[in-house]
């Protein structure tokens, strides 16, 4: 056992079979190559076959038709909403699910339930984590599911990976249990499918899919332009982007090798930042059929440094770097075959809730949301 718990002679019988019980649910084959693949023998990311994604902007479009076409469809049921709602509101010094974190008593949540009010009949799909699940369904609950229908709403969970020490050991929390965290963006697929919410889609006849975050305050949920595109091509991925400041901490769309992907910021080569004109938002509209794919292709992970809490070698209670793993959910854009990106404004689209002060805060989310009187 010391060669995955380092602390594991110093506990009490009675953690040691808990610890016991929960590393027989954990594949350890699989840690032992992530860590490995990830940290170990980490690759640097090859530039040299990117370059920019095409697009379109509302200009080159019909935009009445395609509103006219996303409003039938989704009228008709057959587009439905995934909203990632996973985080706690702690870069916001706030104690709950971020979504539940309130402008002028107006929540997140509020906020994009009131666009999906607008249609007939949207199926709204959740994806929380374990540190924010039951208090996002009381919330709803307390907030009467914001006059939506209850039987619309479901809610399912992020999945989880353990987090390790530098030296490959898994971690233990103060409770001494093995340090399990969300695995990013990218489980959503996997997620999706496991939890019985994209059959569910399936056997409701939705056809297409709107995806958000719940941070970005502006979001134009259902944005009928970008569902009419994706709905009139019969594509398998839309996405949504705006033009990037300078040296903006975002993710670019572009072609990988000729295929659609993202390019991280941290990835981009010291003075191409311009190269690079289209700023990854996190919002795409897929296709149901791409969402079954996507959840049956391997995902690979990429590895975050983190200040964490865990327990020291001598079971003391310490906050130091460790690693974290996480799927992002673009890496498996290369499987789609037809896949777009509409090109819009910044303003009224794009305005993320990140921190308590300065770039990307509560501040400059009130400023944006009072510019165009949603709160």
């Amino acid at each position: 056992m010391k060669e995955w718990i380092l602390q594991y002679d110093l506990l009490s019988d009675d953690s040691k079979r808990k610890l016991d019980e929960q590393l027989k649910t954990l594949d350890l084959n699989e840690i032992e190559s992530v860590y490995d693949d990830v940290y170990v023998n980490k690759q640097a990311f090859d530039t040299s076959n990117v370059t920019e994604v095409p697009y379109v902007t509302k200009d080159e479009l019909n935009v009445e038709a395609l509103k006219s076409l996303a409003n039938s469809s989704i009228n008709d049921g057959k587009v439905a909403v995934l909203l990632m709602a996973g985080g706690q509101g702690t870069r916001l010094g706030y104690d709950g699910p971020k979504g539940t974190f309130k402008f002028d008593d107006v929540s997140l949540f509020e906020l994009q339930a009131r666009q999906i009010s607008k249609y007939n009949n949207v199926h709204w799909y959740i994806m929380t984590s374990d540190i924010n699940h039951d208090e996002t369904l009381k919330f709803f609950e307390e907030n009467n599911y914001f006059n939506l229908k209850r039987e619309n709403i479901h809610f399912f969970k992020q999945e989880h990976f353990p987090s390790l020490s530098k030296d490959g050991k898994l971690l233990l929390t103060k409770n001494e249990e093995v340090m399990i965290t969300p695995n990013g963006n990218g489980g959503i697929f996997n997620a999706l499918k496991t939890s019985g919410m994209l059959d569910d889609m399936k056997s409701r006849g939705i056809e297409a899919v709107f995806m958000n975050n719940v941070d970005n305050v502006v979001v134009k949920v259902l944005d009928e332009i970008l569902v009419g595109l994706h709905l009139k091509e019969d594509n398998e991925v839309t996405s949504k982007s705006i033009t990037p400041k300078e040296n903006e901490s975002v993710g670019r769309l572009a072609l990988v090798d000729g295929k659609k992907g993202v390019i991280e910021y941290t990835e981009i080569p010291e003075g191409e930042d311009s190269s690079f004109k289209n700023a990854n938002i996190g919002i795409h509209v897929f296709s149901v059929d791409f969402l079954e794919r996507a959840a049956n292709t391997k995902m690979p992970y990429h590895l975050a440094l983190k200040n964490l809490e865990f327990l020291d070698g001598n079971l003391n209670l310490v906050k130091e770097e460790a690693l974290k793993f996480e799927k992002f959910y673009f890496d498996v854009f290369y499987i789609a075959e037809k896949h777009n990106t509409l090109q819009v404004d910044r303003a009224g689209e794009f305005s993320p809730l990140k921190n308590r002060e300065g770039q990307d805060s509560v501040e400059t989310a009130r400023r944006d949301l009072e510019s165009i009187n949603l709160i």
